[in-house]
């Protein structure tokens, strides 16, 4: 078996588990919000789900960007870097939403609150 496939596999799975913890978390954001109930206001919940939306956008953005710069072996790559790459690029993409510089919550969290008046 060629010694670039293992290092590709675990980074693939890094990158899994990073995504799925990050749903996760989102996830539990949410259902705490739920279970507040009457206190959690349905647009703070709203405004916490898109601007965590945001974020795993702007992660996979950095993500697909960084597949378009080619390696060419200038300064070496291992998995360690690559792990450091992939947590730099969620801690800037959580830093980045957080921010609600780029619009895209702000914009989401628009279009799905008219959705809600126009079911009522």
């Amino acid at each position: 078996m060629p010694s670039g496939i293992l290092p590709s596999v675990g980074l693939a799975a890094a990158q899994v588990a990073a995504g799925d913890a990050r749903r996760q978390k989102l996830q539990a954001e949410i259902g705490l919000a739920e279970a507040d109930g009457s206190r959690a206001e349905p647009a703070a919940k709203l405004q916490k789900a898109c601007a965590g939306f945001e974020a795993i956008f702007i992660n996979t953005l950095l993500q697909e960007m960084r597949k378009t710069v080619p390696d060419d072996g200038f300064l070496p790559t291992s998995n360690a870097a690559r792990t450091w790459q992939q947590l730099f690029d969620n801690q800037l993409a959580e830093t980045l939403a957080s921010r609600q510089e780029i619009g895209v919550a702000k914009m989401l969290y628009q279009q799905l609150q008219q959705g809600v008046h126009e079911k009522k």
